[in-house]
């Protein structure tokens, strides 16, 4: 029997395994066995507290855990990035997922690695696995084989020999949240990019696209403002940036004072454009934004 069957034998029994990712040796067990599940926090000595990212085979499969209907910009953001060291935080489907894993929220942090290996494993199983790092809390993360603590391996049920690609942890973005944020900067670089629209002044337009490492802050006005030239205006800057309209994550746009007339303007180019992309235009999914009288 081959080291992938073998470990896949294991996993489906209950056992707790050690194999290699694109990024770190991890440690796991089926995400749907729950006895396995508190072993495995047992072995790593982890706070019950904290929630432990999962692998999944593809954005398929880790839609079954996730609250439906997955919004089109997070989509987009595994499909840029998986396979790969990106972990994508997103609430889930609570009755699927062990309180232990997702540490008592609501939300998953799920990830698909680059790793021939790993995939197979997941493919094999059928369900996500565990895979924090294969160590005790607190420890040095393990990206060879022989980094592996003595101690752990006495303690798993079998260990698949392999390389990690990257050495190096994922990336972790809580997508739960708008704007998203960076938990903790790892081997990726993800940009995520958003639309600044300020049509308050009834006679002028303001547009800025920020991306999210701040690498790039562009500005731009207009004196006029209708919904026609703050099209061409928006067209006209991400050209510059030489980025699309499906290439925007976040829109925000102004409520509060000035025209109501120019307000309305920005409004609705930012709800037409936030529904027909799936954008979240001031932090709400495919809901029509309003003025704000106050």
């Amino acid at each position: 029997m081959d080291k992938i069957k073998e470990a896949v034998k294991i996993l489906n029994q209950g056992g707790i395994i050690i194999f290699p990712t694109d990024t770190a040796f991890g440690i796991g067990c089926r995400m749907d066995n729950a006895i396995s599940v508190q072993k495995l926090f047992k072995i790593r000595r982890r706070p019950e507290s904290q929630a432990v990212p999962v692998l999944v085979d593809s954005i398929n499969m880790a839609k079954r855990f996730l609250l439906s209907p997955l919004p089109d910009n997070v989509r987009q953001l595994m499909e840029s990035y998986w396979p790969g060291a990106l972990t994508v935080i997103y609430p889930c489907k609570k009755q699927f997922v062990d309180p232990l894993v997702r540490g008592g929220s609501d939300n998953l942090g799920v990830r698909m690695p680059n790793h021939l290996t790993a995939l197979k494993l997941i493919s094999e199983a059928g369900m996500p696995i565990l895979g924090p790092s294969a160590n005790f809390h607190g420890a040095k993360t393990p990206y060879r084989l022989q980094d592996l603590d003595p101690q752990l391996i006495k303690l798993v049920d079998y260990v698949v020999p392999g390389k990690c690609k990257h050495q190096n942890a994922s990336t972790v973005i809580d997508c739960s949240i708008i704007p998203w944020k960076i938990k903790r900067q790892g081997d990726v670089f993800p940009k995520f990019i958003s639309l600044h629209i300020d049509t308050r002044d009834r006679y002028k337009a303001k547009i800025k696209i920020i991306k999210a490492e701040k690498k790039y802050n562009f500005e731009e006005e207009q004196a006029k403002n209708n919904s026609q030239s703050l099209l061409q205006l928006i067209d006209k800057a991400l050209k510059k940036c030489n980025f699309k309209l499906n290439d925007l994550n976040f829109i925000n746009v102004e409520t509060k004072g000035g025209s109501f007339t120019g307000v309305r303007i920005g409004l609705a180019v930012a709800n037409t454009l936030g529904w027909v992309y799936g954008i979240p235009v001031n932090s709400k999914q495919r809901k029509i934004i309003t003025p704000d009288y106050a």
